[in-house]
């Protein structure tokens, strides 16, 4: 079908980019970076329509404008900055879109959720009393960007825990990926630098969008 073709273009740009970065051919490699959340938001613009749909595809689009702002932060610190606010708001629209896949079974009284959410919160805890030291004036929005993904990473939690559908553990993958990529991101950026940093934080990147995206897409499909 045309709408796998743009799954499948985005795994290949996806497998070249990372291969690009591995060969330090950074030029190159962020040629083809606007190709990646393009090429997912087209997949899922062709899939038939399901509830969250708009919701989705805004993900997506901030994302690519995150993607597109980021290229820049060498030039400038304000394409970091507002790179780092178009990647918050997507990660609102992914708590939205989270939330209104609903829940199917009773979570509150299953202690693995209360252990996930301890886990998440002793995760949002740790990254600050690491970064929180050397972030300077970005000390209020870098807080405010570990909280979003972390209340992003309980409702993928929350979801994993109460819904009835095999694309959970895709979801979950996700949301976890996103959260290494950016901790890899902060950390090489504010605390130290870390070896293979560009391909660590590019390919659970990567991950996190294929995951979430198919993820979403395999449980409207299974509904």
């Amino acid at each position: 079908m045309k709408k796998d073709i743009f799954l499948k273009g985005f795994l290949i740009i996806a497998a070249v980019n990372l291969f690009l970065i591995s060969m330090r051919y950074d030029i190159f490699s962020l040629c083809l970076k606007p190709f990646l959340m393009s090429s997912l938001f087209l997949y899922v613009y062709l899939n038939d329509s399901f509830p969250t749909k708009k919701i989705l595809l805004s993900a997506l689009t901030f994302s690519w404008i995150g993607d597109i702002l980021l290229i820049f932060t060498n030039i400038n610190q304000w394409f970091f900055i507002t790179g780092l606010l178009a990647f918050l708001t997507a990660h609102i629209f992914y708590i939205v879109l989270f939330s209104k896949l609903g829940t199917f079974n009773p979570y509150k009284k299953n202690p693995l959720f209360w252990i996930g959410i301890i886990l998440t919160i002793f995760y949002l805890k740790s990254i600050l009393e690491m970064l929180v030291p050397t972030l300077g004036p970005l000390k209020i929005p870098v807080s405010f960007y570990a909280f979003t993904i972390s209340v992003m990473l309980g409702f993928a939690w929350r979801g994993f825990i109460s819904w009835n559908n095999n694309a959970r553990f895709y979801i979950l993958f996700g949301a976890i990926a996103f959260i290494a990529s950016d901790s890899f991101l902060a950390i090489n950026k504010f605390h130290e630098p870390i070896n293979n940093a560009a391909i660590l934080i590019m390919s659970t990147y990567l991950a996190a969008q294929f995951g979430i995206v198919y993820g979403v897409i395999r449980f409207n499909s299974q509904k």
